[in-house]
């Protein structure tokens, strides 16, 4: 595998065109602005249709308290050295993106500053990353820790980069930092999506002292952004976690490991109902400690601004959505207690369509629990 990195030129994903979904008009149908630079896409006040950053009751997305980066469905991403504006007030950070199913990729991550690390992977690098995983966690991480991050590729269509919350307390950032991302080996990107949830009225003091590029679309420039009134001390070191941040699918416990590899295929035509090809696959190993498993397969609709004040779980059955109203995850399984096995596949069928689905925002979660007690989150897998 050769080395990317060249010359260090890391392209601003803010001076890709975002789609920015405006406030609905008569009807059901949202319609849609295009806007490049962090200045326009993100603005707190003063945009058409949508305020970013505020919930205006009339965002397909994000909406209540949440930025977002809009899905580039088909989007390639040519520049293996690119960077993303962390503004001050940031309470957690969810990035991911897209790739080749059955593929290896390696990317360097580190926040405030470019990464160090240009060569690729060694094989037993390679595979520390992808073991010592934890996304949920690794927001915080890269906030709070001076050092270059990895994150690999497992295989499957997504490709979880940065997930979590700053700490438990819901604390936010001081200031306003780019995030640095430098493909280290692998083939590109074929689109990306994100989302930032924010402490508002310290996000809106920190955009109106960020000091702006002189570019016709303006980016933060690469220095920090100053500290918001609401630190007068002017740290600059953001709030030191003090508890672990919660699993992705907070109903059902989990225990860190990464056993399985999940891929997930679309099978449905446009226009019909969604439907997935999720194939599970595991070692030998795995299936020898345990002769029985069950799945889940959930649904994530984020705090968008209109019916959805707070993040909503819902569990897809086999022939049905539904919460978990007992205190006990099987009740919700997509597959509950089943014989385990190297492979096994799942062909959830998700009553919506894609574009019905993406309008709200929705993300599709999948995990697993073993009989020995073990439970596995896959995390999101559409």
């Amino acid at each position: 595998m050769g080395t990317f990195a060249q010359a260090a030129n890391f392209v601003s994903m803010h001076q890709s065109a975002h789609r920015i979904a405006l406030s609905l008009g008569s009807g059901s149908v949202y319609t849609f602005d295009t806007k490049v630079g962090f200045k326009e896409q993100y603005a707190p006040t003063g945009v058409t249709g949508c305020a970013i950053g505020f919930g205006t009751g009339g965002c397909a997305f994000p909406g209540g308290g949440s930025l977002s980066l809009p899905e580039f469905t088909g989007f390639q991403m040519q520049n293996k050295e690119f960077k993303i504006f962390i503004p001050a007030g940031t309470r957690s950070f969810l990035f991911s993106g897209y790739a080749a199913q059955s593929t290896q990729s390696a990317f360097v991550l580190r926040y405030g500053k470019e990464p160090t690390r240009v060569a690729p992977l060694s094989g037993a690098e390679y595979q520390d990353a992808q073991t010592g995983e934890r996304i949920d966690s690794s927001f915080t991480r890269l906030v709070n820790e001076d050092v270059d991050h990895f994150v690999v590729h497992d295989g499957g269509g997504t490709l979880r980069f940065v997930g979590g919350q700053l700490d438990a307390n819901r604390s936010s950032t001081d200031q306003g930092k780019w995030l640095y991302v430098r493909q280290l080996s692998g083939s590109g990107l074929y689109d990306y999506q994100g989302a930032l949830d924010v402490d508002m009225p310290k996000y809106a003091a920190g955009y109106a002292k960020i000091s702006w590029t002189t570019s016709p679309f303006p980016d933060p420039v690469d220095a920090a952004s100053p500290t918001t009134p609401t630190t007068p001390t002017t740290p600059t070191t953001p709030t030191t976690p003090t508890t672990p941040t919660t699993p992705t699918i907070p109903t059902v416990p989990t225990t860190p490991t990464t056993a399985g590899s999940v891929t997930t295929n679309v099978v449905s035509t446009t226009g019909q109902p969604l439907k997935l090809d999720i194939t599970l696959t595991q070692t030998t190993a795995d299936v020898a400690a345990s002769d029985k498993t069950s799945v889940w397969i959930a649904a994530r609709i984020p705090a968008n601004g209109l019916f959805f004040t707070t993040d909503v779980w819902f569990f897809r059955k086999v022939d049905s959505w539904v919460q978990l109203g007992l205190p006990n995850p099987e009740t919700v399984a997509y597959s509950s207690q089943i014989a385990n096995a190297a492979t096994l596949k799942f062909t959830p069928t998700m009553d919506l369509t894609a574009d019905d689905l993406r309008a709200f925002n929705v993300e599709i979660y999948f995990g697993f629990k073993n009989s020995n007690g073990s439970f596995v989150n896959k995390g999101k897998i559409w």
